[in-house]
This record gives C-alpha cells, structure tokens and sequence, in this order.
C-alpha cells in the first residue's frame, strides 16, 4: 500500500513538472508568436515547480534515493553505521519539522492576508498549504525510517542518510 501510495505521489511531482514545462512552452510561444501573454505564467509555474520539489522531498526521503556520500559510512563498523544512520535522520527529522513550522505559518499568513497571483486572482495559500503537506509527510516518512531502524539491528543502506 505505501508502494501503491508513494508511486501515485511521484506520478504527481512529475506531472507538476510537466505543467511547469507545458506553462512555459505556451507562454514563450504566445509571447514570441502571437505578441501576447500568458496570464501569471509566472506565479504558476513558481507554484507548480514548488508542489513538485516538496512533493519529491517526500518520495526521495522515504526511498533514500538523494544524493549522499557514504566514504565515511562505509568505513565504519556496523554499530558506528548504526549510529550515523541514526543521527543523519534524527537532523533530517528536525530540519524538515522546521522546514514545516515554518512553510506553514506562511501559508497561513498568506491565507490572512487574501494574497493572490497578479492577473487572475488565484488565491497562492491553496498551493502554499499542499507545499506544506509535501514537507510534512516527508518529516513523518523520516520519522517512520527512525522507527524502522530501531526495531533492526542492521544499519541501513549507505545512501539512507543526509549529507
């Protein structure tokens, strides 16, 4: 099911990639051959990329498929792996706990303040908020693979923590 879940939330990511493509390809070609615009091209292409990016946190967290150097890692012993697997997600935990505390009050503010994007009036709290839930389901998947890695004796794969 977290599978299932996880591949639904990557197909997401990429298909918000796919409209920050689409937006720009369809705003450089009304600019350039229709001598028009594409109305808050900008501000949506922002919004989208962000949904992706935080989105994506989330999946490469729990899949430990982010970019790490494990030099150090690897010349340890199991127990001292253990450790720095642990410490790696303990300040990942923390830093994305923030990342959260933080993304959240803007979208509240945002949602106080009735902020929109310039021409049509979308309202960015929305977008704000699912950013948030991105960055907070990746939190909890990191706090899931402390969970994990209490209940083995087994390090985890090198590429598990950050760098």
């Amino acid at each position: 099911m977290m599978d299932r879940a996880l591949r639904t939330i990557e197909l997401l990511a990429s298909a918000m990639l796919g409209v920050v493509t689409l937006i720009t390809f369809v705003s450089v070609v009304l600019r350039y051959v229709f001598n028009s615009a594409l109305m808050d091209a900008f501000d949506l292409t922002r919004m989208a990329q962000g949904l992706a990016l935080a989105w994506g946190i989330a999946v490469a967290t729990h899949r430990s498929e982010h970019i790490t150097i494990d030099g150090i890692w690897k010349m340890l012993p199991p127990k001292g792996r253990r450790m720095m697997d642990l410490v790696a997600r303990l300040i990942t935990a923390a830093f994305l706990g923030l990342l959260t505390w933080a993304m959240a009050q803007r979208a509240f503010k945002n949602l106080q303040s009735g902020l929109s994007t310039a021409e049509l009036r979308i309202p960015v709290w929305g977008f704000h908020a699912a950013m948030t839930l991105g960055i907070a389901v990746a939190c909890v998947l990191v706090l899931l693979g402390l969970r994990q890695l209490r209940r083995t004796d087994q390090s985890i794969p090198p590429a598990a923590g950050p760098v």
